[in-house]
């Protein structure tokens, strides 16, 4: 019984031994790979100096409207508050009318300040898009520059190296093409 155990570990061995320049010679075998980057796209967005126009521009617009809201709710508090108070006084039948054309009226101004957010919400991912194409052509003598084949969004890439992230020195080059 010993014997057979140790003729099956020799005959394993020997055909692992002899398969493995076999098994690996079935793939394809390249001399040098492919030299692959990852860029976070968000990042060249929010941190490049053009980017971070872009978002500024949409802050302050951005705070206009919640400026704008504030005053528009406080206006309509006030006018409710004096809808409640002539309610003591008045016919139900004219308060009920009066009751509606508020709601109405409330109705309708949500609408407007809600598409006036869809507004700036849609122009900013409009401009999002153009930057992406402004940056297009920088990336790709960047990544010529560099002898980069193949880049990647960082949010698709799993595991990676951190010094295939070329997303600041993209940036870097980005900025200093802009200036100019």
């Amino acid at each position: 019984m010993s014997f057979n155990w140790v003729a099956q570990l020799v005959c394993c061995t020997v055909l692992s031994v002899s398969a493995g320049p076999v098994v690996g010679q079935t793939f394809p075998i390249f001399g040098t790979g492919a030299k692959i980057a990852i860029v976070d796209q968000e990042a060249l967005f929010t941190q490049s100096a053009l980017g971070k126009a872009i978002i500024n521009g949409y802050a302050v617009r951005g705070k206009e409207l919640a400026l704008e809201n504030a005053m528009i709710q406080k206006s309509l508090e006030e006018e409710e508050l004096q809808l409640t108070k002539d309610r003591k006084t008045m016919v139900v039948a004219e308060f009920t009318i009066l009751a509606q054309e508020f709601d109405e009226k409330v109705k309708r101004i949500r609408v407007e300040q809600a598409n006036k957010e869809r507004a700036i919400n849609q122009e900013l991912s409009q401009d999002r898009k153009i930057f992406f194409e402004k940056m297009t052509p920088i990336l790709l003598g960047f990544i010529d520059d560099n002898g980069i084949e193949v880049v990647l969004n960082k949010e698709t890439v799993v595991l990676a190296t951190t010094g295939q992230d070329i997303t600041q020195a993209a940036i870097q080059r980005i900025d200093e093409l802009l200036k100019k």
